[in-house]
């Protein structure tokens, strides 16, 4: 490999060459721009039935807590999706970084 080349890459994983170099120090733009807030779940939580409550209205309200657990539990699934794709789409920038530094050895 050639030792130029070698050196420029240790220089770019060096702190002390990141701190020299104020553009070396600040993330490319890509890797700011897909920044989102996580929504938060649009379940609705069920209002209790008093004591006095029928038969009926104690029926209707544990479908509601039925509901209310299939909605969360759609939730976390979605949300547990959402971070495996987000990982592995961080995983796979380290591996093109990786793919890149072997090709540069190969020289």
């Amino acid at each position: 490999m050639n030792k130029t080349i070698l050196l420029a890459i240790l220089m770019l994983m060096s702190p002390a060459a990141a701190a020299q170099d104020n553009k070396a120090a600040a993330p490319p733009a890509a890797a700011t721009t897909t920044t989102t807030t996580t929504p938060k779940h649009q379940c609705k939580i069920p209002e209790a039935p008093g004591k006095m409550a029928s038969n009926t209205q104690q029926k209707t309200f544990m479908k509601e807590v039925e509901a209310y657990r299939d909605c969360l539990m759609a939730y976390r699934e979605d949300m547990n999706k959402l971070a495996k794709a987000t990982v592995d789409a961080a995983n796979a920038a380290v591996d093109e970084f990786n793919a890149f530094v072997a090709t540069l050895n190969k020289k």
